[in-house]
């Protein structure tokens, strides 16, 4: 007798266990149903994020191609390639914000006063040096290597005070810049020489 109990509770729990999961089956596969519906969704969101950036970088591309186009038909000069070149770094590289030191009053330091619509450092522990006083510099900010210290024109400025200066530049990525303290028979002596070596002159 006490073997048959057992066995009937044996049973009574194995019927249960399978009753148990029967029900908890449509529960976890309705679950995983929604888990792979929102997988979906959030690809498709990110997908289309993806399309729209690509298509706003594109635009800006275009748009600044247009630029360099009508810049340089309105330079109409003749340049080097490595001129070029940089030339069209630096209009697709992306600019920095303009940086404002005005803390404090903001009514008298205006941005249509030449002083202040520059960085000043801010001075002292009492200012308020919140965002709304404009950005401020960082490193982050820095542009490459390859595009620092270049001048818009695309060439590498070089400062010329004799015929020796003038010779030693390089005239595919070099420009010379005349010092001030020279004159103005030396500059139209210099000047004929640059024009003869093919020197691009920047003033």
């Amino acid at each position: 007798m006490a073997e048959k109990i057992v066995k009937k509770k044996e049973a009574v729990a194995a019927e249960e266990v399978r009753v148990g999961a029967k029900a908890a089956a449509p529960k976890t596969e309705a679950k995983i149903a929604e888990k792979k519906t929102e997988v979906k969704s959030e690809a498709k969101t990110e997908t289309k994020v993806e399309a729209k950036t690509e298509k706003k970088t594109e635009v800006k591309k275009e748009v600044v191609k247009k630029k360099f186009i009508q810049y340089v038909k309105k330079e109409n000069k003749k340049k080097s390639k490595e001129a070029y070149d940089n030339q069209k770094k630096l209009w697709e590289r992306k600019h920095t914000p303009v940086f404002r030191g005005r803390f404090g009053k903001k009514n008298i330091r205006r941005k249509s006063i030449a002083k202040w619509d520059k960085w000043r450092k801010p001075h002292g522990i009492d200012l308020d040096k919140g965002l709304q006083h404009g950005f401020r510099p960082k490193i982050g900010y820095k542009s490459k290597a390859e595009l620092r210290h270049i001048h818009p024109s695309g060439y590498m400025e070089v400062l010329v005070c004799n015929a020796n200066d003038l010779a030693k530049i390089d005239t595919k990525r070099e420009a010379a810049r005349f010092s001030a303290v020279i004159g103005k028979k030396k500059r139209n002596d210099l000047m004929k020489k640059a024009n003869e070596k093919g020197v691009w002159v920047l003033n």
